[in-house]
């Protein structure tokens, strides 16, 4: 069958969602593909920074987010190997809800204005461009459309189709990330991030009295830990005595753990083909800064408007493709770079401690590092 939309975006995370509702309300036809099923669990710090308010409240889902649970986070607490920690204050209030529950209430949402939602349904390939439309295989149909989102996350099989050029870089960074249960008075309201030599844990509340506990590490560090996410964590907890101390009331609340290899923290395009970028599928910031469900939804905020007016014949493909691709790089690629920075300082201990202890007695510099991450 072949079916005929305004836009297909792929991908049904936040940046994916969030777009395909904001080109439904415009009143554009929309399908929007993701190849698993909701409610599903996800890979993610599930930290919705101070910034993620004003997305959601453009979307009219603040309060339903708010209902489903989200905790209300004011601080943030790093701690290095030796136990030294800088405490701040947010710039306003962060939340804490997770992906297994704010994924399917986009995707319900964006249903609700009109999008032809699909899950289950995986895109193979895509062929066109903005000047002749495209094609799009997907669950056994051809759909065409006019403009395509790319917003299946940090890595594809459809990158490899695309023949992306970051894919011939290799990252040495391995993911893991559980729900917990117990309990943790030092955690409320305050999301943290405990560093350790090879890798770094953060941890914070989600709905349910649960605690999202969510590390990244070096793969060599993996395999002295004995190739296990558990023995990984247990590693970190010996270099961290506050991230023992954490971890001793709490109980692993995850039938699974989610994991993932090959963290892709180097440059991306924000075209490939014609097929527009959003979300980490244009570039991901590093899990340390917090920023990356925050960053998600806001390149959905800045690509509806101008794929919008392209789809209404006020701007040009080639206005299109250069003006997103600026404002992105205007936009973001200066907190990636500084992402990266810091995510390299906080795998040598010595420089961690170095900046734990210089966020500490220097509060003017904790303030520029959230500043220089977020938008």
């Amino acid at each position: 069958r072949t079916m005929t939309y305004d836009a297909i975006v792929i991908g049904g995370g936040l940046a994916g969602c969030s777009a395909a509702l904001q080109l439904a309300r415009r009143g554009h036809e929309v399908v929007l593909l993701e190849k698993e099923t909701y409610p599903r669990h996800k890979l993610c710090g599930e930290f919705l920074s101070p910034e993620v308010q004003s997305s959601l409240s453009g979307l009219d889902l603040l309060g339903d987010v708010h209902a489903s649970g989200a905790q209300s986070l004011g601080h943030a607490r790093l701690t290095g190997p030796r136990g030294t920690t800088a405490e701040h204050g947010l710039p306003g209030t962060a939340l804490g809800l997770s992906r297994h529950r704010l994924d399917a209430l986009l995707f319900r949402a964006a249903c609700r204005a009109g999008v032809d939602g699909r899950s289950g349904t995986k895109a193979t390939a895509v062929t066109g461009s903005l000047a002749d439309g495209f094609a799009v295989e997907a669950g056994g149909d051809t759909l065409s459309g006019r403009l395509v989102l790319g917003a299946y996350g940090r890595r594809s099989t459809l990158d490899r189709r695309l023949d992306r050029p970051f894919l011939e870089e290799q990252s040495p960074y391995v993911a893991f990330k559980a729900h917990y249960a117990g309990s943790s008075p030092a955690l409320s309201g305050t999301v943290e991030v405990h560093t350790a030599p090879g890798g770094y844990c953060g941890i914070g509340p989600v709905e349910d009295d649960r605690f999202n506990v969510c590390w990244i590490g070096r793969t060599d560090a993996l395999k002295e830990a004995g190739g296990t996410a558990p023995a990984m964590l247990d590693g970190m907890r010996q270099h961290n005595p506050v991230l023992d101390d954490r971890m001793r009331g709490l109980d692993r609340a995850s039938t699974r753990f989610q994991a993932v290899s090959q963290v892709p923290l180097m440059s991306k395009s924000q075209f490939v083909d014609d097929v527009c970028m959003i979300g980490d599928s244009a570039g991901m910031i590093a899990p340390l800064c917090g920023d990356g469900m925050a960053m998600a939804l806001d390149t959905a905020d800045l690509v509806a408007p101008m794929a919008d007016q392209f789809l209404a014949g006020q701007r040009s493909a080639a206005a299109f493709r250069a003006d997103y691709r600026d404002r992105w790089r205007s936009r973001y690629r200066r907190r990636l770079r500084i992402g990266r920075w810091a995510h390299a300082a906080a795998f040598r201990p010595l420089a961690s401690a170095a900046l734990l202890n210089a966020c500490r007695v220097l509060p003017p510099l904790t303030r520029w590092l959230i500043r220089s991450t977020r938008g």
